[in-house]
């Protein structure tokens, strides 16, 4: 009977056990979605693996115990704070820790959040903290003359290593946390900034070196924890624009232009927002990212001259880097200003069935499309049929066509940069006679050595016209000279005043008879807008 019995018991354990690991693991992956989903509003996930941490501690005890009728519990509790302590150990990462694990690899669940109104949450706490910088800037015209002067007298005596005994001052805690940080001595110096942060003073250097060296320390998202709770609860506009610097891209640069928008007299919000944009932090730049940063560097360098830098800065070191960056930046965008004002240049080349039109455009493109303003569609040049280096794509075709017969229109270009983002519309003036015009000097400055060309024929010598007379409707006139180093004969044609190449016919001149003697040849032109070309020697082969 006793055998019986315990059978029956570890039978009756076996089937609780089964029960509870299938309603707990139920319960658990249902409440682990909903955490997870709920994440940019609260960790719920942290505070079921703490609950669930709790349970199984207080059950373990009861159980061992001799109360066998918790077996169930024990498992569900278990098995919680397993699954609830892994959700929380993966949300660690920085997407993962904002939005959740699942929203960052589904964007389905990701827009769920955001139909549900828990992104919004996120935006508002944003806006919020946008409000409280904007309420508390007031504060920054309270720093005065003496403290200003006593924390740049401090910082003068960092480099000579000296501690101040018993500092009692904000500065002389910031400058005891400065030379701290400097001889290695990481813990006297996070002791001397948290001592440092207890003066809320509007001063933001100390709030960015302290921020580097918690990322020194403890790595970007340690960081944002480690500061987040140092100054938690605290309203100050430095503490405030310092947290702003600490969240994920997106949010960052939506905190910052909206900072440098309510205070357009803070230069360090024009000058993190020109990092944002920068090679540096993008590794490679579209012209738009370059753009962007030139902007916010030239916004950056005109709010420093009105003052709005070292009202803040009391480290004329950083103030100096931060200058001479944004100089050695400015300078190095100015190379390509040309390319940033007009990324796309048209140009055109008529042919015997209509014009091709022939595209530059100033950085690697994903698509071309083109159109004809009003009359339609948008319409993709094509793919060139080879792979492009700087996007690992087919590259687009760089050219499209127009037919003979098309008449005056403005063509319009779009684009899509490496980023993935459609640029233009730019809007281009097709003139056809122009065009034919501009098309035709073109090819003759390209080919100036078949201007003319000698040719013994049936006892004579010829001095022919030829390529001059298939281009003459971009000529107004010709002048030639015969073994005279400038010309002073010209050269009579009828003019060609439609679109396109010129005819050659019966009626159009294309070589003169010279003397057989005559060892060169000189020509220079005058084309239809009156520049002249320079003067182009042919010598007789």
């Amino acid at each position: 009977m006793q055998f019986i019995k315990t059978l029956t018991d570890a039978e009756a354990y076996q089937s609780l056990r089964k029960t509870s690991l299938t309603v707990g693991g139920s319960l658990c992956t249902v409440g682990g979605f909903i955490a997870d989903v709920l994440q940019p509003v609260a960790p719920f996930a942290n505070y079921l693996f703490l609950l669930s941490l709790a349970c199984l501690a207080v059950i373990g005890v009861l159980f061992v115990r001799g109360n066998k009728n918790l077996l169930g519990a024990l498992a569900i509790s278990a098995l919680a704070c397993g699954v609830f302590g892994l959700i929380s150990l993966v949300q660690t990462g920085d997407t993962a820790q904002d939005n959740g694990i699942i929203a960052s690899t589904v964007p389905a669940v990701a827009s769920l959040q955001e139909s549900l109104g828990i992104i919004d949450r996120k935006l508002d706490a944003l806006k919020d903290d946008t409000e409280s910088i904007k309420a508390s800037t007031a504060r920054l015209e309270q720093t005065t003359e003496s403290m200003m002067a006593s924390l740049q007298a401090m910082r003068d005596d960092i480099g000579r290593g000296g501690l101040i005994a018993n500092p009692q001052s904000p500065e002389a805690h910031y400058h005891n946390a400065r030379v701290h940080e400097l001889g290695g001595n990481y813990s006297a110096a996070r002791r001397s900034y948290l001592a440092y942060f207890r003066s809320d003073l509007p001063i933001l250097d100390p709030h960015l070196r302290f921020i580097e060296f918690l990322k020194v320390q403890e790595g970007t998202a340690g960081a944002r924890e480690t500061y987040n709770a140092v100054t938690a609860g605290s309203d100050g506009a430095m503490p405030t624009y310092a947290r702003l610097l600490l969240r994920p891209p997106a949010q960052r640069i939506a905190g910052l232009r909206q900072y440098l928008q309510d205070n357009p007299d803070f230069a360090p919000a024009a000058y993190h927002l020109s990092l944002e944009y920068s090679e540096l932090r993008l590794g490679s730049q579209t012209l738009a990212d370059q753009r962007q940063e030139l902007a916010y560097l030239q916004a950056f360098q005109s709010i420093d001259a009105a003052g709005g830098l070292l009202r803040y800065m009391v480290d004329q070191q950083l103030v100096a880097q931060w200058r001479a960056d944004a100089e050695a930046r400015l300078l190095a965008l100015s190379a390509s200003d040309g390319a940033l004002q007009n990324p796309v240049t048209l140009s055109w080349m008529p042919h015997n069935t209509g014009w091709n039109g022939s595209l530059q455009i100033g950085e690697p493109v994903q698509d071309i499309q083109w159109n004809i303003k009003g009359q339609s569609r948008p319409t993709s040049t094509g793919s060139s049929g080879y792979t492009d280096p700087a996007t690992g794509q087919p590259a687009a075709r760089m050219f499209f066509s127009l037919p003979k017969n098309q008449q005056q229109a403005v063509i319009e270009i779009r684009y899509t940069d490496r980023s993935g983002n459609q640029q233009g519309p730019f809007e281009f003036t097709f003139e056809p006679q122009r065009q034919s015009e501009d098309a035709g000097r073109r090819t003759l400055e390209m080919t100036p050595t078949a201007w003319l060309a000698f040719r013994d024929y049936d006892g004579n010598t010829l001095l022919y016209f030829t390529h001059l007379m298939t281009y003459r409707g971009a000529i107004e006139s010709i002048r030639y000279g015969l073994d005279r180093d400038t010309p002073d004969q010209s050269f009579r044609f009828p003019p060609w005043n439609k679109p396109g190449i010129a005819p050659l016919d019966g009626s159009t001149p294309m070589f003169i008879k010279v003397g057989r003697s005559t060892r060169y040849a000189t020509v220079q032109l005058t084309y239809r807008n009156g520049e002249k070309s320079p003067i182009v020697r042919i010598d007789r082969g």
